[in-house]
Order: C-alpha cells, then sequence, then structure tokens
C-alpha cells in the first residue's frame, strides 16, 4: 500500500475495534485518498484544503460507507457513494467539485475492492472478526496479513 496518508487509529478506538471491516475503511481510505491526490480535476480543492483536512475528509467519507457495506450483505445491493457523504463534510461545496470526489471515490472504490478480491483475509464478509492487522501495522510500520 505504500506509506499512509491517513493514520489506522482512526479507525479504532480499542481492541474490540480492531475489526476486518474496520481495516477495510482505514485502507479505502488511503485509497480515496490517492485518488484525490493524483485527479487533475481536484487540483483547485488540494489547493484550498490541507492534506490534514483531506485526510479527514476520507476518514469521515469511508466511515460513512459502514452502513451500505452492512446493507450489502443483507441485501445484495451495491454500496451506495453517496453525494450526501460530501455534502455532511463539506457543506458548501459546489456541484461540480462534489462531482469530482465522487468520482474520485467511485474509482477508489473499484481499485480497492480489485485489491480485496486478491486477498485471503474476506474483510468484506468476515468484517466483525478481530484481526491482528492493526497491531502488525503498528510493529512493522507496512500493512501485513
Amino acid at each position: 500500500m505504500g506509506i499512509d496518508k491517513v493514520a489506522a487509529d482512526n479507525f479504532y478506538k480499542d481492541d474490540g475495534d480492531k475489526i476486518k471491516q474496520n481495516w477495510l475503511l482505514y485502507e479505502y481510505s488511503n485509497t480515496l485518498f490517492s485518488k484525490i491526490e493524483e485527479s487533475p480535476e481536484l487540483a483547485p480543492y488540494r489547493k484550498k484544503h490541507s492534506k490534514d483536512n483531506i485526510a479527514a475528509f476520507c476518514v469521515y467519507f469511508s466511515k460513512r460507507l459502514r452502513q451500505s457495506i452492512s446493507n450489502v450483505q443483507k441485501t445484495a445491493s451495491g454500496v451506495a457513494i453517496d453525494a450526501r457523504y460530501v455534502y455532511e463534510f463539506y457543506p458548501d461545496n459546489s456541484r461540480t467539485q462534489t462531482q469530482r470526489l465522487l468520482n474520485a471515490a467511485l474509482a477508489a472504490w473499484s481499485e480497492h475492492l480489485q485489491a480485496c478480491s486478491n486477498c485471503a483475509n474476506q474483510c468484506l464478509t468476515d468484517g466483525f472478526e478481530i484481526t491482528p492487522m492493526f497491531d502488525n501495522l503498528k510493529k512493522t510500520g507496512c500493512p501485513t496479513v
């Protein structure tokens, strides 16, 4: 995954929160940050917002997907990448910038799902299992299986 842009400890408060679903959201938030960082369309957004603010947005957006991910497991519908999540964080955001952020979020989700399909951890299906990955990250400085 490379160097983290979003801190893992945003996704747990204690050992009981160190579950696979939170790991999935942590990894997704880093992927989203990378998509925002590399998007030429989002250059004006990056100029207006610090890296810390962008990271905070990525954490917020990824955590808002939690309910949608749970719904997918119950109804087999897709995960909702919703403009509401952007407007909740940036209430005065323009429609154009919101759409660009949503495009980045969707690209990040697609890329993340592709990476997940090759992973043995099954974070989507076994989301509430405790995982040592957060602790491994702390010990080694890089994600490990």
